[in-house]
């Protein structure tokens, strides 16, 4: 079996170590790691965090924006260092041609809607660097929408305009729309408005354990009515009560 995770940190701990490579890498992903998982494609999140930036969001989310184009060139200079084990893929005949020359597809994403900043063309700028797939939200809220939250009256909240155009331009463009980490209001709105499929990168069933992040088992159907998927999330509290509690 060929594994496909569609999300990992990786790239955050690589610009926190710059001399360290994919292969020396002390994380939880690593090119020795993929070669023993037998991995066929491995996306790699360009994560930001607003509070990282201590200046008003809309100064932050600038900065987090070059951090994240930082991170895609670093993926590129780990690419070009193994160039007979790795190789970028921007589509799916990409990974299954990569797969077939024996490599590892690296899949450029975005953790973090919020460096778009009410900005369409940096969309198209990060699309120009092989940005595929962007995870609308992290934790704050942004120029897209609302992040998941304790907060029932934050969970009911949707995509802001900005969002619902956000949303519609990267149907047209072909990148995918990730609804992990967006309020629930949000990710009903990504379903009305959305004309091509989306993925949650990293999202379990609320059905099985019970915490805000994992997709209810409505979401779970209209994911599945939309021709989308999810990626299972491995974290403890996302699969075990318990493991939150602990």
């Amino acid at each position: 079996m060929k594994l496909i995770d569609m999300h990992c940190d990786t790239l955050m701990k690589l610009l926190d170590q710059p001399e360290k490579s994919l292969v020396e890498l002390d994380a939880e992903v690593n090119l020795p790691g993929l070669r023993q998982a037998g991995s066929m494609a491995q996306f790699f999140a360009c994560f930001t965090n607003l509070m990282d930036y201590p200046q008003p969001p809309e100064r932050a989310y600038d900065e987090a924006y070059r951090t994240a184009l930082r991170m895609a060139g670093r993926m590129k200079e780990e690419i070009e260092k193994a160039p007979q084990e790795l190789a970028l893929a921007t589509g799916a005949q990409e990974i299954l041609d990569n797969a077939a020359a024996g490599k590892i597809s690296a899949f450029l994403t975005v953790e973090e809607g919020g460096i778009l900043n009410g900005r369409m063309e940096r969309l198209h700028d990060l699309y120009d660097q092989g940005i595929r797939l962007i995870t609308l939200t992290w934790n704050y809220e942004n120029s897209v929408a609302y992040p998941n939250s304790d907060d029932p009256e934050i969970m009911k909240k949707g995509l802001k305009p900005f969002g619902i155009e956000t949303v519609e331009r990267m149907n047209e463009m072909g990148m995918i729309v990730d609804i992990s980490h967006l309020s629930d209001g949000g990710i009903y709105d990504v379903f009305k408005y959305t004309k091509k499929p989306i993925v949650a990168s990293h999202s379990n069933a609320r059905g099985c354990c019970n915490h805000r992040r994992n997709l209810t088992d409505d979401m779970l159907r209209l994911l599945g009515e939309n021709g989308g998927l999810t990626g299972l999330n491995y974290c403890a509290p996302f699969m075990s009560a318990e493991a939150e509690k602990n």
